[in-house]
């Protein structure tokens, strides 16, 4: 029996998901319907809701990608994308990008990066530093931590399929690294002398968002 082809897994995987997990929303719905203004399982119920509604907007975006080849065309603010990821990590957002937007589907940057940093606290990294950097036409995301690094002879698969230099199932990097292509980019990690740094860079929307 011929394996499924590595691109076509997001899609067979979304596809298999999307109804199980639309079962699985409405019946956390029903749950928080049923529980009194100020009761303390409220809040828990919201916060499962809204990890509800997050995968199911990565499951669409996936979709999304296998049938048509690309992902949605979503204005995203780019230091509103990397400050909401550097809040949720207790991460440092040090230079910003005034102004700068991106096309595509933001749940899917938002995931991509959220790996990123989750692959940083997993290499030890107890300092984590985001920045937007803008230059020709492109905007430049960078990840940069203090964890142990990342091998110079693990660079050229770093980001395949099923590759893992910490023995995890090795679909995180590849995540990233789909993610950003799907949306026209590139993915690249530099070793530091102590810790990592990873650069997503994407092409900048047509024009630039008003600024206050």
């Amino acid at each position: 029996m011929n394996a499924v082809a590595p691109e076509l897994l997001p899609g067979v995987i979304g596809h298999e998901l999307r109804n199980p997990l639309a079962s699985a929303v409405t019946g956390a719905m029903l749950a928080r319907e049923m529980v009194d203004p100020g009761d303390p399982r409220g809040a828990v119920l919201d916060g499962v809701l809204r990890d509800l509604d997050r995968l199911t907007r990565l499951i669409d975006g996936w979709l999304r990608i296998a049938r048509s080849g690309g992902p949605g065309a979503q204005r995203v603010v780019v230091d509103e994308l990397v400050e909401s990821i550097a809040a949720r990590h207790g991460a440092e957002f040090v230079c910003r990008c005034a102004g700068a937007a991106v096309t595509g589907d933001r749940a899917l940057l938002e995931r991509a990066l959220d790996n990123l940093l989750d692959n940083a606290r997993q290499a030890g990294a107890r300092c984590v530093r985001l920045a937007a950097q803008c230059l020709h036409g492109e905007v430049s995301i960078h990840v940069e931590d203090d964890g142990r690094g990342v091998p110079r002879e693990h660079l050229d698969r770093l980001f395949a399929p099923g590759w893992s230099g910490r023995g995890g199932n090795g679909l995180g990097l590849y995540a990233v690294a789909a993610t950003v292509t799907a949306h026209a980019g590139r993915v690249c990690c530099v070793p530091l002398p102590r810790g990592t740094r990873f650069t997503v860079t994407l092409p900048l929307a047509a024009t630039r968002v008003a600024t206050a």
